[in-house]
């Protein structure tokens, strides 16, 4: 399983995301409300020591499609996304998983996952009771043991 299976599999571990969400993709979101995407935007090496193991950062965002026909739908979505953030955050769940390199497969351990600006991302153009999509950033801190 590679970082992003696993942050897509711990997505799908959130206790409410039956009630939130019917499915979440890779790299596609649905415009229909109850839809999530997860899109990776990039891996970076953090540190190597003399052995290597690696410390590596994957960042992400999470496109979430939700109705928003007015306030209260709004302030229900913000809060879904501010609850789901702070789930998050607390994950504790000692996670390894085999990381795909190469030709072959390195250990690797999510240490922590930190999130930010879940936030309006597109509203609807055209049509009012389409969904307005919110964004949520993530970052997946893990390492790689060589």
């Amino acid at each position: 399983m590679n970082i992003i299976e696993l942050v897509k599999s711990i997505l799908l571990e959130f206790p409410k995301i039956s009630e939130i969400c019917n499915d979440i993709h890779v790299d596609f979101t649905d415009d229909e409300p109850t839809n999530y995407g997860l899109s990776s935007t990039g891996d970076t090496l953090i540190s190597e020591d003399i052995l290597g193991n690696q410390k590596r950062r994957h960042n992400f965002v999470l496109y979430a499609v939700y109705q928003s026909l007015n306030d209260y739908d709004r302030i229900n979505n913000s809060g879904v996304l501010l609850e789901l953030q702070t789930w998050l955050e607390h994950y504790t769940d000692d996670k390894l998983a085999l990381i795909k390199s190469g030709d072959g497969l390195l250990s690797g351990h999510l240490n922590k996952l930190t999130c930010a600006n879940g936030m309006i991302y597109k509203i609807p153009e055209e049509i009012e009771t389409d969904g307005v999509q919110y964004q949520l950033q993530i970052i997946a801190q893990y390492t790689v043991e060589a």
